[in-house]
């Protein structure tokens, strides 16, 4: 067996693996929670790149324009009809009084994200290794 061989090789999968660590910080992966309410945009590094809550979150009242249609349509109607106060009730799970809500959403968003980045990270060492598991990489 040709040491001069093995140590080539050796320089050669250093490299790759360097290369694939670079770009990591270019992969992206998307997860979210509560509905779509919440999302995550992180990068191959486990690095948050993007956090966006969705203003439907923070509305106790859903669209300005499911309010106009609750407003009462005859005065002895103070609310509008059942079909309208239904309407008017709000269309996603967060109070935007609930702070420890809106926190667990991020936690859970975050999370998934992670998993998503890690698997990422993951299948493209794997790709630069020829599959080769190296200790302490991926």
């Amino acid at each position: 067996m040709d040491i001069q061989y093995l140590m080539r090789q050796a320089k050669k999968l250093e490299k790759a693996m360097a290369q694939a660590k670079e770009k990591l910080g270019e992969l992206s992966v998307e997860a979210e929670s509560g509905g779509g309410l919440v999302k995550v945009q992180m990068n191959g590094k486990c690095e948050v790149t993007r956090l966006a809550i969705d203003p439907k979150a923070l509305e106790p009242f859903g669209s300005a324009e499911r309010r106009a249609e609750a407003q009462p349509q005859h005065p002895l109607e103070p609310f509008g009809s059942a079909e309208r106060r239904a309407e008017a009730q709000p269309q996603h799970p967060i109070d935007p009084n609930d702070k420890a809500m809106l926190e667990d959403l991020v936690t859970a968003a975050v999370n998934a994200a992670v998993e998503k980045a890690r698997a990422a990270a993951d299948a493209h060492m794997a790709s630069a290794t020829g599959g080769i598991k190296m200790p302490g990489i991926g």
